[in-house]
């Protein structure tokens, strides 16, 4: 009985080591440098929004960049609708740019390289949810690197997801659930071509 035990821990211990392992691993944070934009990708909480202002007010780049589309074509793209809330926030319409027309990570990475490239920025400070912050992360270096640019991690501050208790609740778990099965179908189209 005691080794069934002692086994029995053991597991536990290894499963919740793991997934721990795993918030950590998508949580990617590089050091912050100052940037000529702060890059907000749309999403589900009002946590990337906050994330971004906060970043320019502490004045490490002049501008934000809010990038999304609606999934409603009746209602506003989420990028409008975050500077909207950023302006609220006392961020100027002038320090805001929006990509209004993309509606994956991967278009949002191309639609923010291309409007970068075009107003002569080279570098960005790139926000989204913490879940989300690897697979973004690889996509923008796609898009990025080509054109010569710049981006640091930066996850949003999200009260709503801890790397190191994601599984214990909802919406927390299923959010990181859908972004690793994401992440593993990226990695596996690409190591195939």
């Amino acid at each position: 009985m005691r080794r069934f035990l002692a086994g029995l821990v053991a597991g536990i211990a290894i499963t919740c080591t793991s997934l721990v392992a795993i918030g950590h691993v998508l949580d990617v944070e590089d050091p912050l440098m100052p940037a000529d934009a702060i890059v907000a990708l749309s999403g589900d909480t009002g946590a990337r929004t906050e994330t971004a202002v906060n970043l320019w007010k502490r004045k490490l780049a002049p501008i934000i960049i809010f990038a999304g589309a609606s999934e409603d074509p009746s209602s506003a793209a989420s990028g409008q609708l975050m500077k909207r809330e950023a302006m609220v926030l006392g961020v100027p319409d002038a320090a805001i740019l929006v990509d209004p027309s993309s509606n994956t990570t991967q278009e949002n990475a191309r639609g923010v390289a291309n409007l970068m490239k075009a107003r002569g920025l080279s570098s960005a400070i790139l926000v989204t949810s913490p879940y989300h912050q690897r697979r973004a992360s690889n996509l923008f270096d796609q898009e990025f690197e080509p054109a010569n640019l710049t981006f640091a991690n930066y996850p949003a501050r999200d009260p709503q997801w801890d790397p190191n208790t994601w599984w214990l609740h909802e919406p927390a778990r299923t959010l990181t659930l859908v972004e690793l099965a994401k992440l593993s179908a990226e990695v596996a189209t690409t190591a195939f071509h």
